[in-house]
């Protein structure tokens, strides 16, 4: 599958991303410290395909960053797949783009947040020619 990068993002936010409307608007509260984190992971390019389930939905410690979803990641599809997404110190992003919460991230320590909803994680793979 090849996808293109300015085909899904827009204004720095990706195309399926869609803002949490806030605690109190939703009637709900936010998990309380210590709570689990639910992650809905969405995988696209490279990395989706007939195997994988979209959205992923993983349950990481409170207090977890996005090395942890990238390091779930890794166990669950292998060292490769690993590989393709971190450089070998495993602090920067390879030829892929992450968007957390519709924000672009650019650091592994970027915060996974508990709220209401399941914080959302978008990455893109992109072939090394696609990515620049």
């Amino acid at each position: 599958m090849s996808v293109r990068w300015d085909a899904v993002v827009k204004n720095k936010a990706y195309w399926s991303s869609r803002r949490a409307p806030d605690a109190a608007a939703a009637g709900t509260e936010a998990a309380g410290p210590g709570a689990p984190v639910e992650v809905q992971v969405w995988l696209f390019g490279r990395l989706a395909g007939p195997e994988v389930t979209n959205p992923l939905m993983l349950q990481l410690a409170a207090g977890c960053a996005l090395r942890d979803v990238i390091g779930e990641l890794g166990r669950r599809f292998g060292p490769d797949v690993l590989r393709t997404l971190v450089s070998e110190s495993g602090e920067s992003f390879n030829t892929c783009r992450v968007f957390v919460n519709g924000e672009a991230a650019r650091d592994m320590a970027t915060p996974i947040c508990a709220g209401p909803a399941a914080a959302t994680v978008e990455i893109i793979l992109f072939r090394e020619i696609e990515g620049g």
